[in-house]
This record gives C-alpha cells, sequence and structure tokens, in this order.
C-alpha cells in the first residue's frame, strides 16, 4: 500500500507539464546563459522550475524545496513575457512576479522536495537526450520520486516512477504505468555500459574497456539510471565532484534503480546519503547496475584504480 499516494500522484503530474513547457522552448527556440560557475542554463530551465515550485508552493505550502537553479537576473521583463506566452499555450495558470519563484525555497521541513528542472542542459541545448527529475525526501531519506525524459527509446516521452517499499513504474508513450525490474544479466562481456556524454573522465572508458566491456551507450542526464532501472543498460558509471553533487542531480535515479532491484553505491561500495542539498559518498564515483554485477564490478575497479 502507498504511504505517498498524493505525492506520487502530484510528482506524476509535475514532471509531464514540466516536460511539456521544456519541449515548448525547444520548439519555439530558447535563450542560453553562463553562470558563474561557467555551467549553462536556458530560459526553459529557469521557466521549468518556475512551475515546479509554483505547484509546490500551492499544494505543499509547509514542504522545504531544494532546487537547482537561482539566477533570477536572467529572468528580464522580456523572460517573463515569453515563459507567459509558453504557460498560455499550454494551458497552464499564469504567474506574475516570476522571479520570486526562482529563489522562494519553502520552508524549514523535515519533508523535502528536489527538482531538477532540466538535467543535461547542454544535451538539451543540443537537441539530445535531457530529463526532468523531482524527488521527495523526508529527513533526508528518498520517499517518492518521478523522472520524465521526451523522446526516450524512440517513445515521445517515458516517465518513471518510484515509492520507497513500493517499487519502480514506468509509462511509455501516454499508455499505463507498469512495474519495472532490473534485467538479470552477469556476464561481464555482456554488460551495455551507460556513461555520460559531456561530463565523463578518461578512466571511465578505460576502465570498460580493460575488463571487456564492448556496448556503450553514451547519453546526457538521469536517463542513464532510468536505463538501468527498466533493463535497457546493465551498469552506469559516473565520475563524482565534490563540489557538483547535488541531490537534485542523484536523488530521484538513486530511489529508482533501488526500487526496480538494483544497487547503487559508491566505488566504496557505500549507499549514497542525501543531506539536504548534498550528495554524500566516500570515494569520488557512482556505480548503478542490475545489482547481480555491483560486486564483481567493484572489486574489479579496485585491481583497476581509476587513478
Amino acid at each position: 500500500m502507498s504511504h505517498y499516494i498524493r505525492e506520487l500522484e502530484f510528482a506524476i503530474d509535475i514532471v509531464e507539464k514540466a516536460s511539456r513547457i521544456t519541449e515548448w522552448f525547444r520548439r519555439k527556440g530558447f535563450e542560453s546563459f553562463l553562470k558563474s560557475d561557467q555551467s549553462p542554463v536556458t530560459l526553459a530551465d529557469l521557466a521549468s522550475q518556475i512551475y515546479v515550485i509554483s505547484q509546490l508552493k500551492e499544494y505543499f505550502p509547509e514542504d522545504g524545496i531544494i532546487a537547482e537553479e537561482e539566477n533570477i537576473e536572467f529572468v528580464n521583463i522580456e523572460a517573463e513575457t515569453l515563459i507567459n506566452k509558453c504557460f498560455n499555450e499550454l494551458n497552464l495558470k499564469k504567474l506574475t512576479n516570476l522571479k520570486n519563484f526562482v529563489r522562494f525555497r519553502g520552508k524549514p521541513s523535515e519533508r523535502q522536495w528536489t527538482i531538477d528542472p532540466i538535467d543535461g542542459t547542454i544535451g538539451y541545448q543540443k537537441g539530445l537526450s535531457y530529463a526532468i527529475g523531482l524527488g521527495f525526501m523526508i529527513k533526508s531519506i528518498p520517499k517518492v520520486c518521478a523522472i520524465a525524459i521526451p523522446n526516450y527509446n524512440n517513445y515521445p516521452l517515458a516517465i518513471f516512477v518510484a515509492e520507497e517499499g513500493q517499487g519502480s513504474r514506468a509509462l511509455y508513450n501516454n499508455k499505463n504505468f507498469n512495474p519495472i525490474r532490473v534485467n538479470q544479466n552477469e556476464k561481464i562481456d555482456n554488460i551495455r555500459l551507460c556513461h555520460s556524454l559531456h561530463y565523463d573522465q578518461p578512466w571511465v572508458l578505460n576502465f570498460a574497456k580493460k575488463i571487456g566491456i564492448k556496448n556503450y551507450i553514451q547519453i546526457d542526464s538521469m536517463a542513464k539510471f532510468c536505463m538501468v532501472a527498466d533493463g535497457t543498460a546493465d551498469l552506469y558509471i559516473k565520475p563524482l565532484d565534490p563540489d557538483k553533487s547535488f541531490s537534485w542531480d542523484f536523488m530521484p535515479g538513486d530511489l529508482l534503480v533501488r526500487e526496480a532491484g538494483g544497487s547503487v553505491t559508491d566505488l566504496n561500495g557505500e549507499r549514497l546519503k542525501f543531506n539536504e542539498r548534498k550528495c554524500l559518498w566516500t570515494k569520488p564515483g557512482i556505480i548503478a547496475s542490475n545489482g547481480m554485477l555491483q560486486k564483481k564490478i567493484l572489486e574489479l575497479i579496485k585491481i583497476n584504480p581509476s587513478n
């Protein structure tokens, strides 16, 4: 029995509508900016986050919010006009004072929502894969997640959801949600590895080739977690930067894979932990797998260290 049915239904609805917003901007065009850390952000990122936060403020006013984007300086009068044009054409509620929503973080609470309005912004800019991720935590423990991915495996839209203790499900092409499970591959030479398109490090592929992996999926965003969860891929290896390890990037995928029967750990085999906005680990890298491969890959990484 679901303990968080209201949160789950909300999350599904919101990531689906947010994907309409991002796809609207992809069709119409969008402006891009560079943040102070030199990472990219687009007007679509900001529009997506503004919408999600506006809905959280309305439906869960007592909850806290952990969200990626903070740059209100990019939301000028022209941007506000374009965002509200988008909302109007999609029959979404018109908002005023959009800058206020960008930085709104709700109330201090044990209940917190993580928002990644576009995960894989570089891919989004290039017309490639991206995702929208929403997570719900209590005392920094993942409880619910929803991930929307336009153009996933030749489907116009896929939505992945999970609830703690209730398994993972996916909806492809607006059909019904069905349970998903990781695959059962145990053979190294049959592994299909997901790795990052724009944020990889050479050791990932060097390691993969050294142990005999031949099949690769190079893709942006938390879609890689989804591919492990639904059995499309067997393994995802992600190098981490301690200054850029945030809950909004990893909480949804972590819960999704684990509830699908897989495993997510750092390179020491420790489960990921979350503390407010930070994703915590003991050694800089994440492995997500079908679970059957986890111990074997961790042992091989120790024999073939990354540095």
